[in-house]
């Protein structure tokens, strides 16, 4: 009986101490696949911030954008707010950008891989500020040193050299530079990720 018992206890310890172990690996498992999703997924918009200050108003530093995660980058961004008010959006590394003006949608939600698929990729690396020779995507007020985002123009940024060739594409428009201070900036935008 003595012999039963002990092996019983045995068999006990045994089941118990591998099922505690199976449920320790398991938050591990789920913690490296949500580390691993993007913040943007394809055909999702997400509003974004840049901010920054300058001590004159022709040295504002650039700064790095994730697009994918919707954050503040100094590695693996793809574009960088830069220059004046930090208001134009400049790329980054291996990507390109182009710009796509649209004949009716107001808010890059409703934008689609379609609309921008003769866009051509490549042919400018800053949007900035708009003039009579420059293609920019906003209007700047020298008197009242203002930023007005140009209605219906669209940032498209993608990871190839073509739209067809791009497996990571976004869309970005520009809501508003706003200041604060004397050269205190805020840049608000939205993107949307195609593909």
């Amino acid at each position: 009986m003595k012999f039963l018992k002990l092996t019983f206890a045995i068999a006990t310890l045994a089941i118990l101490g591998t099922a505690c172990k199976k449920e320790a690996v398991q938050p591990d498992n789920k913690l490296a696949l949500q580390n691993t999703t993007a913040l943007i997924a394809v055909d999702s918009t997400e509003a974004g911030v840049v901010t920054n200050s300058s001590t004159s108003p022709t040295s504002w530093t650039a700064v790095g954008y994730d697009l994918l995660n919707n954050v503040v980058a100094s590695s693996g961004n793809q574009v960088n707010f830069d220059s004046n008010f930090n208001g134009n959006i400049t790329i980054a590394g291996t990507n390109s950008l182009g710009y796509y003006d649209s004949p009716s949608v107001t808010n890059v939600t409703g934008i689609t891989l379609t609309d921008v698929s003769s866009v051509t990729l490549g042919a400018i690396s800053t949007l900035g500020s708009n003039s009579a020779t420059v293609v920019g995507w906003y209007n700047y007020d020298r008197v009242n040193r203002t930023i007005t985002p140009v209605a219906q123009r669209y940032a498209v940024v993608g990871n190839g050299s073509t739209i067809a060739g791009s497996t990571r594409l976004y869309v970005v428009q520009l809501d508003g530079v706003t200041t604060s201070g004397t050269y205190n900036t805020t840049v608000n935008f939205h993107i949307k990720r195609l593909k």
